[in-house]
């Protein structure tokens, strides 16, 4: 059965592209490879070193699973769409890419997933300290920076990183997201 569907797909990208570059990267091993070296770059990138899996393992990995192969023959049939191609989410977005940190989801799933974990860290609640008293909590830096009349929370978020002292008199820190929610 897959030996049909490889070469479906192949008989497709041979038609849908004139050169054997593109061709080979519409085709599962070509694809993975591309996807890997993207991977390794990125993970490097946000401070996760290399990656602790090779190109070759990648592969095995994405070819036994049927999520992979699933998503992979949606994209032949949507023609390549870039919505439609087969991406790897890490599920924990603060984790490498490892594979028990790692789920194949289209590419319009895996970023419609990153905004939502975006919109969820910028929502992180904050303490305000004067003179190192609690004088405020708040559910967001976006809702400090409101009650502090600042035009951008630029200055509170360099603050939590440490790149700031106060800002406005106040030093802040991130609160305890479970905590906050036992005090209701």
């Amino acid at each position: 059965m897959r030996q049909i569907k490889f070469r479906a797909w192949e008989e497709k990208a041979r038609a849908r592209f004139d050169n054997a570059t593109a061709v080979y990267r519409h085709m599962p091993v070509g694809m993975l490879t591309n996807l890997f070296q993207k991977l390794s770059s990125r993970n490097k990138l946000k401070g996760y070193g290399t990656l602790p899996f090779t190109l070759g393992e990648f592969q095995t990995w994405a070819m036994s699973s049927d999520e992979f192969l699933r998503l992979f023959n949606l994209w032949v049939t949507d023609d390549y769409s870039k919505k439609s191609k087969p991406s790897v989410d890490r599920i924990n977005p603060y984790r490498g890419y490892e594979f028990r940190n790692m789920q194949w989801l289209s590419w319009n799933e895996n970023y419609l997933k990153g905004i939502a974990e975006v919109c969820e860290k910028k929502y992180k609640p904050v303490a305000m300290f004067k003179d190192g008293i609690e004088v405020g909590k708040f559910k967001s830096v976006k809702d400090a920076q409101y009650f502090l009349g600042l035009k951008s929370n630029g200055d509170i978020t360099m603050a939590l990183q440490g790149k700031r002292n106060t800002v406005k008199g106040y030093t802040f820190v991130y609160e305890n997201p479970e905590l906050l929610e036992a005090e209701k």
